[in-house]
């Protein structure tokens, strides 16, 4: 499932770069299928914050919400914001792609799914990550998830 973003992602790195160079015109060279289900935030120094640039329309569509110019920390439930921001701080600090899978419950007595994301570390100046591009799997069982965050919402 993440075959084709990486390929991509690794396509547009130069040389021995840890990461591509941060263009917004690179998001049209992955997959079609794929964009609806990304986000881009980009990262401001010491300490790392974060703010979503992009917010895919497929996120939209299946959790009814956009973050755009909002900061990851600002999911909710709390604890799950700060995890997503955790993800982005592992991405700067690791300077590489991380896969991460997620354990979602709308609620404490309801059965786990699961979720899988890969972030993308950019860099605009070769040597800090600038952006991190994420791709969020929500097509794989699309219906399911559209009623785990029906459920979820008040």
């Amino acid at each position: 499932m993440f075959a084709p973003v990486m390929h991509v992602w690794n396509g547009l790195r130069k040389d021995e770069a840890f990461a591509p160079a941060w263009s917004v015109a690179d998001l049209l060279k992955f997959p079609a299928s794929t964009i609806p289900y990304f986000t881009v935030v980009e990262s401001f120094d010491a300490p790392p914050t974060f703010i979503y640039r992009f917010w895919g329309t497929g996120h939209v569509d299946v959790k009814g919400i956009d973050y755009t110019g909002r900061a990851p920390a600002e999911h909710q439930p709390e604890e799950h914001g700060h995890a997503i921001d955790r993800e982005f701080h592992m991405v700067v600090d690791e300077r590489q792609a991380l896969a991460f899978v997620h354990d979602l419950r709308p609620q404490a007595d309801m059965t786990s799914l699961f979720q899988e994301c890969l972030r993308l570390p950019f860099s605009n100046d070769g040597k800090t990550v600038t952006h991190v591009v994420s791709y969020s799997d929500w097509q794989t069982e699309n219906e399911k998830w559209k009623r785990f965050f029906k459920i979820d919402r008040p």
